[in-house]
C-alpha cells in the first residue's frame, strides 16, 4: 500500500529530477566555466540511466526489511571518480567538502520535514502500527525526507562528483522530489485511516474548571472512586484540579512551608488584602491563562515573584479573594522550583531568563495534572529538561551571531505562552518536535566538531613529529664537536626535511633512512678523522652527500640562495679537515679559527624520545600547585563546559572536546562545534586560579530533577521514599 504509492511517485518524480539536474549542470558549466562540472555532466547522464530503478529498488528493500523480509542489496557502480583528477586533494589531512555536504543535506531535510511536520507525525505513528514496532524514527521510515535524502546522497557520493555538482544535485532533489511528497503522504495517511490503522496517541486531559469542592471534594472524589471502582476503563475520567493524593500532597505542603519560612517577604506575599469568597481553581486557571498570554506579548518583570505576578492579575482595588489551600501550596512549590532553576549555575543567563517565562504555564500544569511532580517522564518536565540541555553552551555573546538552536528555543517557548490553554499534550508535541530538531542540528555540530578535533590532533602530531626529528638529530650529535654552522643547519633547516620524511614514512619508508643517513654522513664529514683511509672514504662519499642534501632541500622548497652560505662554509671546512688539495689560493679558504666548534654533551638527550616526553610531562605536572584548581582540571572530562570572558568582558562558554594524554593540551569548542580555544592543563588551572574562568561541568542530571533534589534537601527528605520523583 504505502510502498507502491511511494514507488509510483518516485518513478515519475525522479524522471523530472534527472531532467532538472541536467539543466542545472549544463547552465553551471557554461556560466562558471568549470571543467570538472562539464565532466560531471557527462558522468551524470550515464549514471542517471538506472537511477530511478535503483532508488525504487532500495525503497522496496527498505519496506521488506521493516516487514522482516531479507532484502537483496544492490551495490552502486562507480562510473567516475573526479576526486582523482587532482592529486593534491588526496594529500589533505581532512575532507574539505565533508562539512559542506552534510550541511546541504541537513538543510534540504530540515526544510522538507518542516513543510510536512503535521502529516509526517501522524504517518510515523500509523506506519509504526503497520510494521508492528513500538516507534518509527525518521531515519528508519522509508517515506521520510531524511531517509529518501540519505539514500539519494549515498548514490551521489558513490560517483565521486565534484563538490559543486553534489550541491546542485542535492538542491534539485529537494525541489523536484522531496517538496512534492505532500499528496503521497496525504494519500497514504487516508489509506491507513480507511484500513483502521489507528495508533495509540497520548490522550489529552480535560480539566473540570467548575470544581468548587476544595479539599473536601478531593476526599469525596477519592471515596467515590473507591466505591465505584468498576468505572469503565474506556471512558476518560474528568481530571479535577484539586485531586492530589495525600502521599504526594504532604511533601509538597512541607516544601511550601519551608519556602515560606526561608524566602524573602516579596516572594511569599503579594501585598494584597485577602477577603471574600474563595478563588475557585477553574477561575484561577483562567486568570493564569490570561496572564500567560499577556506576558507573551508585553513581557513580564521577572524580578516580581510568582505570587506577586498572579496577584496583580487577579486583584481588584488592592484586594483579592483567597486561593484554595492546594492552589496556595502549588503556587509556592512552583515558585520554589523556579527559584532553584534560576539559581542553577549550569544554566547560562539567557537560558535562565527564557525558562523563567514558563513559570505560569508550569503552575497551570501542576494544578491540572497531579503527575507533574510524580513522573520524571512527564511531558512538561521533559520539555524543561530538553531546553536546559540544548542551552547549556549558549551565551549572550554567541547569540549575537545567528544561532538556530537558540532561535528554535525561543520559538517553542513562545508557542507555549501563546497557545497553551488547558491541553497538556502541547508539551509532548513540542518536546518531540524540538528533540527531532536537535537531532538534526547535532549531526551538523558533530561533523564540525570532529573536523576541529582532527585539526588539533594533526597539529599535535606535527609537533610530536618535530620533537622526534629533533631527538634523532640530537642523538647523532651526542658527544661530538662540530662547527656551529653545521649544527645550525641541522637544527633549523634539515629538521624540516626530516619532519617531512617522518610524516611520509607510511608511504615512503626509505625516505626516513635517507634523511638520517645524510645527518650521519654530514657529521662524519666535518670531524677530523684519525687515519687517512677513513678520510679518503669520506672524501669519496662527498658528492653523494652534497647531492642528497640538495634533494632534501628541494623537497621542502628551501631557497637555494639561502643555502649558498652553508655550502660555501662546508666546502672550506672540508678542505681543512680532509686535507683536500686544490688550486684555490690560501686566502680564499676560511681560517679554522674563524669557525666556532660546538661541543655536544653525551647527555644531550635521553635514552628514548618517550622517556624525554614522560620526563617533561612529569616536570610540567610537578610545577602545578597542589590545590583545588589543579584537582579540578585533572578531573575535567570530555563534554564538560567552562565559562570565560571575551575580550570585551562578555561571558562565553566552551566545551572540552579533546584532551591529550601526551602534551596535556585541551581543545574546547563552542555550541556550534567550532574551535573556541586550545589550552594546556597548566594554563587552564592558572586561569581558574585567577578567576578568569569557571568550570560549569556537564548536565549529568536533568534540570527538573536537580531542582527537586535541592528542594528535598531543604526539607531534609533527600533520602526518603515518597511520591515526588
Amino acid at each position: 500500500m504505502a510502498c507502491s504509492t511511494l514507488c509510483d511517485y518516485m518513478q515519475d518524480s525522479l524522471v523530472v529530477h534527472i531532467k532538472d539536474a541536467q539543466e542545472r549542470l549544463y547552465k553551471s558549466s557554461e556560466t562558471d566555466g568549470l571543467e570538472a562540472i562539464s565532466i560531471d555532466l557527462k558522468v551524470f547522464n550515464k549514471a542517471s540511466e538506472g537511477l530511478a530503478s535503483l532508488c525504487v529498488n532500495e525503497m522496496k528493500q527498505s519496506f521488506m526489511k521493516l516487514n522482516g523480509e531479507k532484502p537483496v542489496i544492490t551495490q552502486p557502480q562507480v562510473v567516475h571518480d573526479s576526486s582523482k583528477d587532482n592529486d593534491f586533494e588526496n594529500m589533505s589531512l581532512l575532507d574539505t567538502g565533508e562539512i559542506e555536504d552534510q550541511l546541504a543535506i541537513d538543510a534540504c531535510v530540515y526544510r522538507s520535514e518542516l513543510e510536512f511536520k503535521d502529516v509526517l507525525y501522524a504517518l510515523n505513528k500509523r506506519l509504526a502500527v503497520v510494521f508492528g514496532v513500538s516507534s518509527l524514527k525518521m531515519s528508519t521510515n522509508p517515506m521520510s525526507p531524511l531517509f529518501l535524502m540519505t539514500q539519494y546522497a549515498e548514490r551521489v557520493k558513490s560517483q565521486m562528483f565534484s563538490g559543486k555538482t553534489r550541491q546542485l544535485l542535492y538542491k534539485s532533489f529537494e525541489e523536484t522530489v522531496l517538496l512534492g511528497l505532500a499528496d503521497v503522504y496525504t494519500s497514504v495517511d487516508k489509506l491507513c485511516v480507511q484500513s483502521g490503522v489507528v495508533p495509540k496517541l497520548p490522550k489529552r486531559q480535560a480539566v473540570n474548571i467548575d470544581n468548587r469542592g476544595g479539599a473536601d471534594t478531593r476526599q469525596q472524589t477519592h471515596h467515590a472512586e473507591q466505591s465505584d471502582g468498576a468505572t469503565s476503563g474506556n471512558q476518560q475520567a474528568t481530571v479535577s484540579t484539586s485531586e492530589i493524593p495525600a502521599a504526594l500532597y504532604a511533601p509538597l505542603l512541607e516544601m511550601a512551608q519551608a519556602y515560606r519560612a526561608t524566602a524573602a517577604a516579596s516572594a511569599i506575599s503579594d501585598g494584597l488584602i485577602i477577603a471574600g469568597e474563595q478563588f475557585h481553581s477553574g477561575e484561577l486557571l483562567q486568570s493564569l491563562t490570561a496572564l500567560q498570554k499577556t506576558s507573551a506579548v508585553e513581557g513580564v518583570n521577572q524580578q516580581d515573584g510568582l505570587r506577586a505576578q498572579i496577584g496583580m492579575q487577579v486583584q481588584v482595588g488592592g484586594q483579592r479573594r483567597p486561593y484554595a489551600e492546594h492552589d496556595d501550596t502549588l503556587i509556592d512549590v512552583v515558585a520554589m522550583l523556579f527559584d532553584a532553576i534560576l539559581q542553577d549555575r549550569q544554566l547560562p543567563d539567557v537560558v535562565r531568563a527564557m525558562i523563567a517565562q514558563l513559570q505560569i504555564p508550569i503552575l497551570k500544569v501542576a494544578m491540572m495534572d497531579k503527575e507533574f511532580f510524580a513522573r520524571k517522564n512527564h511531558p512538561a518536565r521533559q520539555f524543561l529538561n530538553v531546553l536546559s540541555h540544548a542551552g547549556l553552551g549558549v551565551s549572550e555573546q554567541n547569540n549575537k551571531i545567528r544561532n538556530l538552536v537558540f532561535e528554535k528555543m525561543e520559538a517553542v517557548v513562545s508557542e507555549i505562552l501563546l497557545n497553551f490553554d488547558n491541553d497538556i499534550q502541547i508539551f509532548a508535541d513540542l518536546f518531540e518536535e524540538f528533540e527531532s530538531f536537535m537531532a538534526q542540528q547535532q549531526r551538523q555540530i558533530d561533523v564540525i566538531e570532529d573536523r576541529a578535533r582532527k585539526v588539533t590532533k594533526s597539529s599535535e602530531q606535527l609537533e610530536l613529529t618535530k620533537r622526534q626529528a629533533a631527538y634523532e638529530i640530537a642523538l647523532r650529535l651526542k658527544g661530538t664537536s662540530i662547527p656551529e654552522f653545521v649544527k645550525t643547519f641541522l637544527d633549523e633547516v634539515w629538521l624540516d626535511s626530516l619532519v617531512l620524511a617522518l610524516l611520509r614514512r607510511d608511504r615512503e619508508p626509505e625516505a626516513v633512512k635517507e634523511s638520517l643517513s645524510v645527518i650521519d654522513c654530514l657529521v662524519k664529514s666535518v670531524i677530523k678523522q684519525s687515519d687517512e683511509a677513513t678520510s679518503h672514504h669520506v672524501l669519496q662519499e662527498l658528492p653523494r652527500l652534497l647531492k642528497d642534501i640538495k634533494v632534501g632541500l628541494e623537497n621542502i622548497s628551501y631557497d637555494f640562495h639561502e643555502a649558498a652560505p652553508f655550502f660555501k662554509d662546508l666546502e672550506g671546512w672540508h678542505r681543512r679537515v680532509l686535507a683536500v688539495k686544490t688550486g684555490v689560493e690560501e686566502d680564499d679558504i676560511p681560517v679554522v679559527e674563524e669557525i666556532v666548534l660546538i661541543d655536544t654533551s653525551p647527555n644531550a638527550c635521553g635514552v628514548s624520545l618517550e622517556d624525554d616526553l614522560m620526563n617533561e610531562l612529569d616536570d610540567m605536572v610537578s610545577t602545578m600547585p597542589d590545590d583545588k584548581y589543579t584537582t579540578r582540571v585533572n578531573e575535567l572530562d570530555v563534554g564538560d563546559w567552562v565559562e570565560y570572558q571575551s575580550d570585551d568582558g562578555q561571558p562565553l562558554r566552551a566545551k572540552l572536546s579533546w584532551k591529550s594524554e601526551v602534551t596535556l593540551k585541551c581543545l574546547f569548542v563552542d555550541e556550534r562545534g567550532t574551535k573556541a580555544m586550545d589550552i594546556s592543563l597548566v594554563d587552564l588551572a592558572e586561569e581558574l586560579r585567577q578567576k578568569n574562568m569557571t568550570i560549569v561541568g556537564q548536565e549529568k542530571v536533568p534540570l527538573v530533577e536537580r531542582a527537586l533534589t535541592g528542594m528535598k534537601k531543604l526539607i531534609g527528605a533527600e533520602g526518603q521514599e515518597f511520591s515526588i520523583a
